[in-house]
């Protein structure tokens, strides 16, 4: 079988859970997705179009992006790949934070975050550009598995990893970070080309 010249990826974010719904900071505490956040899942599921079956649904081993991938549509080849290091951002000790109480105690910091979060690294934490690197990183080597001209993939990735992974699908600059995550969740589609996963796999090899 031919060896893939790109990829389509539907990128999917995980359904939100408790502390999501209370405005807390989440990285990589493991909770359940709620009823809420199933719900969106699926309405945009629902509203999303799906052409061909995945051959392969890449997705972290967090409970809540376990729980939004079994919903989306299989095939009777479909393969699911739990990945740890496709896990979300690494927030330290900002982990279960209220947002507002963040910004009440360190306000400049909080703003530099929301307006710059490449510039910041949460104590204890994991900088932005670390958990890029370490995610694209992971999807490189996953998709280099796959076969065929254009595999079909799907990314199912909580929030903070998600809006990563969006940035770099699109070209984005990270400061539109937080704008990502205000939007409703939807199912999208894009085509990464296997230069492209290459020059970053480069890229990530120059800056270690």
């Amino acid at each position: 079988m031919s060896k893939p010249m790109g990829y389509t990826i539907t990128l999917l974010r995980a359904g939100g859970t408790s502390w999501d719904e209370e405005n807390r900071l989440i990285g990589q505490t493991d909770l359940a997705m709620t009823e809420q956040g199933s719900d969106s899942v699926a309405k945009a599921i629902h509203e999303g179009s799906f052409e061909h079956p995945f051959g392969v649904i890449l997705v972290s081993d967090e409970e809540a992006a376990s729980a939004t991938a079994s919903m989306l549509p299989r095939g009777s080849e479909t393969k699911v790949r739990t990945i740890p290091e496709l896990s979300n951002i690494g927030l330290g000790l900002w982990e279960g934070v209220l947002s507002k109480d963040l910004e009440e105690r360190n306000p400049s910091t909080y703003a530099q975050w929301r307006d710059h979060p490449e510039r910041i690294a949460p104590p204890e934490g994991e900088s932005l550009q670390d958990a890029q690197e370490r995610l694209i990183n992971a999807i490189a080597k996953a998709l280099g598995k796959c076969k065929g001209a254009n595999p079909n993939i799907a990314i199912v990735l909580r929030p903070l990893a998600w809006a990563t992974i969006r940035c770099w699908l699109t070209g984005d600059k990270i400061c539109s970070f937080w704008e990502q995550l205000e939007a409703p969740i939807s199912v999208e589609r894009f085509d990464l080309p296997k230069s492209k996963l290459i020059e970053s796999k480069q890229s990530s090899r120059a800056s270690a």
